[in-house]
């Protein structure tokens, strides 16, 4: 297959701009659309904040915005957003109803060669891939955060090879590193790893074991990382976090994988982390990265 220099996201929230930002930043257009009107018109602004931050501590070079940010065209449906592009990337809420839907109008109006990739945290290809007429060219890839240069790549039993050397080609052409999952499965495969961080975090903080601060403290003080998992999960989204939970406890109806009441209770208050403005801390500036955090010492 060709180099892929176009693509189209459908889904604008947190993750597809994430990777349209992956996207600009190595010269590759972007053919953006989202239902919600009122993201759509927020996703350029926030892609130019991601590339301007980067630049301001030199992670990206000068003049870079200007650049990058004309190589997103924002479109006003699924059907312009495919045009043109060699592969379509599904970047929706964590619901098999709602991706098969997507993935059907994908196929409906991309050229019959476009490939198809679900950013989907949790949820197989195989369930997807049959909404469209071309399952071998579907396959699941899970992109981290803007500074982790990661990803990771799966197919489903009918994959081709090819489709996953291209996908495989496309991540290392933004100078990220594909890490192939060799085998499907829920969650993929250093994903679930995550996961099984994220299931035990929750389950002691519901039970009263520890507060988000000192779980982030420690993982901070291990490992050297910029946030814990509790600073990570408001990053995600709450409301995500538990949709990609009732994957997992779904499929396998073990009440261990049912997200927890504290999780229930957070999301109908409202408090569904970065995108709300609160969850296990406030934005634009939660406690853990302030001065004295580490140490027990910042200022509530």
């Amino acid at each position: 297959m060709n180099t892929i220099d176009k693509v189209a996201i459908i889904g604008a929230g947190t993750m597809g701009r994430r990777i349209a930002y992956g996207c600009v930043i190595k010269g590759v257009a972007v053919r953006l659309f989202d239902a919600a009107p009122a993201v759509l018109a927020a996703a350029t602004p926030a892609v130019r904040r991601l590339i301007d931050e980067r630049v301001a501590t030199g992670r990206l070079a000068k003049g870079l915005t200007e650049r990058a940010l004309p190589l997103i065209t924002v479109c006003g449906s699924i059907e312009d957003a495919v045009s043109g592009v060699g592969l379509a990337i599904e970047t929706v809420y964590e619901s098999v109803e709602v991706k098969r839907a997507v993935f059907a109008e994908i196929d409906r109006y991309a050229e019959p060669a476009v490939l198809i990739g679900t950013n989907t945290s949790s949820i197989p290809g195989s369930w997807l891939a049959d909404a469209t007429n071309r399952p071998d060219r579907v396959f699941n890839f899970n992109w981290s955060t803007p500074d982790l240069p990661k990803v990771e790549i799966m197919g489903h039993p009918g994959t081709s090879q090819s489709t996953l050397e291209a996908a495989q080609a496309f991540v290392r052409a933004l100078g990220l590193v594909p890490i192939h999952v060799r085998g499907e499965l829920i969650g993929y495969a250093t994903n679930r790893i995550w996961r099984a961080v994220k299931k035990e975090v929750l389950w002691q903080l519901d039970r009263g074991y520890i507060t988000p601060e000192d779980v982030d403290r420690s993982w901070m003080l291990d490992w050297g990382s910029p946030m814990g998992p509790c600073g990570l999960m408001d990053a995600v989204g709450l409301d995500t976090i538990r949709a990609v939970e009732m994957i997992y406890y779904n499929a396998s109806k073990d009440p261990s994988d049912k997200p927890p009441k504290l999780l229930d209770d957070m999301i109908a208050a409202g408090t569904l982390g970065v995108k709300s403005g609160r969850g296990f801390y406030q934005y634009p500036d939660p406690t853990y990265a302030r001065p004295g955090f580490l140490t027990g010492e910042a200022p509530p």
